[in-house]
């Protein structure tokens, strides 16, 4: 005899109920869940794709627009280079102009100094010369009026009145001796 198994006992027992409208609206919102989710999805990588595009229009915009502004940029620099070396070369001459000015105002006031002393000491010499000629002259003078007094005393002998007589008075040889001319007639020479 052969042998056989013996039916097989089920230890389980599954049980399902009926289905109802109730029973199954979480199906239903799980699969309209799942399709949101895919709606979603859907659009994030349709959004992805155009923003990929976008980002690759911007870049190549970027790239035309770096290529077109490079001159544009390099002269710029340039520019700048040029204004720094010449801002540089305008301070040189600019501090080599002032100290050359700062040199001459030192010198101008170091020569106004001087010749102040100097116009001192000549209002001095002038002052010296002026009364030094001053005296000579009035020296000068003093002596000439003593000298025309000596004069006058040698050629007519003085009167009683202090004065030189006059040719009525003097002796009538005076005057024929001097023909009219009195200093010939006092010296004695014709």
């Amino acid at each position: 005899m052969p042998f056989t198994d013996p039916p097989a006992l089920q230890d389980t027992t599954v049980l399902t109920l009926a289905s109802d409208s109730l029973t199954l609206v979480p199906g239903w919102a799980a699969v309209l869940v799942a399709l949101a989710f895919a709606g979603v999805l859907v659009v994030l990588l349709f959004l992805l794709v155009e923003m990929r595009r976008v980002s690759s229009a911007c870049a190549r915009f970027l790239s035309s627009a770096e290529e077109r502004s490079r001159p544009l940029v390099e002269h710029a620099n340039a520019a700048a280079r040029n204004l720094e070396h010449i801002t540089e070369v305008a301070r040189a001459d600019i501090d080599r102009v002032n100290k050359a000015f700062t040199g001459l105002a030192n010198g101008i006031a170091d020569a106004s100094g001087e010749l102040q002393h100097r116009l001192k000491d000549l209002v001095a010499l002038l002052d010296l010369a002026q009364s030094e000629a001053e005296d000579a002259v009035l020296e000068g003078a003093s002596r000439l009026r003593s000298l025309r007094a000596g004069l006058g005393s040698l050629r007519w002998p003085l009167s009683g009145s202090g004065r030189a007589p006059d040719a009525e008075e003097r002796p009538a040889a005076e005057v024929a001796e001097g023909d009219g001319d009195p200093e010939r007639a006092v010296s004695g020479t014709e």
